[in-house]
């Protein structure tokens, strides 16, 4: 079996997040692209912005050393619209259950330290659909990277388990410094999400799973922050 796929997919999901990362942290640099567009308020388009870099880097960059290094097709590596397989019935429950713990931890003082991520006092329609159509792209860029890209390289090398395990070290890694209850809340979330791949052969699964992972806990969290308010001009 060839291993440049899997050395290729290993180098560039640690290098291509660190480049994602410490690009969302520089400020001066986000004044600089956001300077000739001055309609929006600098707190939505920093994070607007965090979101663009994590597609370029973990989404579009990654889908082009794959079309250099790799198979090239979108199938290999979870891109496809196809089902090698049906989703088990228990996965269904997902759904609920996800809702359930958006809606319980929302209010805690360390989700609401983190989340809205967009931290402004008054969200207007536009700025929710900003903010939802963001967070979207970005993680179709970010399973890509980790249930697409890396998993699928690491499944020619290594059986499925061990291939879930790396992704899972990995992506619990990658929420670091977000703090110990998101670095080990990856955990499961990743086993879940590598299997749910694994089963159906694309990454859509995962997408939909993690946008509403994502979006029900910024929805909550804003109706939980006492200093924001919905749909305020």
């Amino acid at each position: 079996m060839d291993p440049i796929p899997f050395i290729v997919a290993i180098l560039w999901s640690v290098v291509g997040f660190a480049f994602y990362h410490f690009l969302s942290l520089n400020q001066s640099l986000a004044g600089k692209i956001w300077r000739s567009h001055p309609g929006l308020d600098p707190r939505i388009k920093t994070v607007v912005l965090q979101r663009v870099w994590g597609v370029l880097f973990l989404g579009i960059i990654s889908w082009g050393l794959e079309l250099l290094f790799m198979d090239g097709s979108a199938k290999a590596y979870g891109l496809s619209f196809s089902f090698t397989g049906t989703l088990p019935w228990w996965s269904y429950l997902v759904f609920p259950l996800i809702l359930l713990l958006s809606y319980l931890s929302a209010s805690t003082p360390s989700n609401l330290a983190l989340y809205p991520q967009i931290r402004i006092e008054n969200w207007s329609l536009r700025i929710l659909l900003i903010s939802a159509v963001s967070w979207m792209a970005f993680l179709v860029a970010y399973e890509f990277l980790f249930r697409g890209f890396l998993l699928f390289a690491t499944l020619q090398v290594l059986d499925p388990w061990m291939a879930i395990a790396l992704n899972c070290s990995l992506y619990a890694f990658a929420h670091f410094y977000k703090g110990p209850r998101e670095t080990f809340g990856a955990i499961p979330a990743g086993i879940l999400l590598c299997y749910l791949t694994i089963q159906t052969g694309n990454i859509w699964s995962a997408v939909i799973i993690h946008s509403v992972m994502a979006l029900s806990n910024e929805w909550f969290s804003l109706r939980a922050h006492p200093q924001m308010k919905l749909f305020r001009k």
